[in-house]
């Protein structure tokens, strides 16, 4: 797999499969629009794709649900790029991500490792989750979480539009 940078997916985020950043990163993993996957769960209006020995997920919701466009039939498209999901490692593939993170980050260091690393660049974040094991960043139009899965370090680093 050709690996996007960091600016590439981020730039990508909040594009629809028709514009020219996000068929940027679809060209470099190797994808088209009809790679796209219904969610698990049949929820109308989103598709995924996901490579787990690549430990990448994309995630993405129909433009319909995002804006409201008159004559719009939701499940037609064109898809939205709502999340990046890079993926620590993984027990059943043995692997994790192994492209370019964000702001030279790696799935071995620590909470304590990557706030001091990111608070000159982004400042504190905030913390959410059952257990505030969830680190939030707000980059300009867009947000980096880092899911921290206790001892192991890592669980996965995500760049998304906040939420609603």
């Amino acid at each position: 797999m050709n690996h996007p940078t960091f600016e590439e997916f981020a730039c990508a985020i909040n594009k629809n499969s028709e514009s020219a950043e996000l068929n940027l990163v679809f060209s470099k993993i190797g994808i088209t629009v009809q790679n796209l996957h219904d969610y698990k769960l049949d929820v109308p209006g989103q598709r995924l794709w996901s490579d787990d020995a690549a430990a990448l997920q994309l995630e993405f919701k129909d433009v319909g649900i995002l804006n409201e466009i008159p004559y719009h039939d939701i499940d037609e498209g064109p898809w939205v790029l709502t999340d990046v999901i890079f993926w620590g490692w993984q027990r059943e593939t043995d692997s994790y991500y192994t492209g370019p993170l964000p702001y030279e980050l790696n799935f071995q260091l620590n909470r304590d490792s990557i706030r001091d690393k990111l608070l000159k660049k982004l400042g504190k974040p905030s913390a959410y989750g059952i257990s505030d094991n969830v680190d939030v960043w707000t980059l300009e139009t867009i947000e980096m979480t880092i899911d921290y899965d206790g001892e192991k370090g890592v669980r996965c680093i995500s760049l998304g539009l906040p939420p609603d």
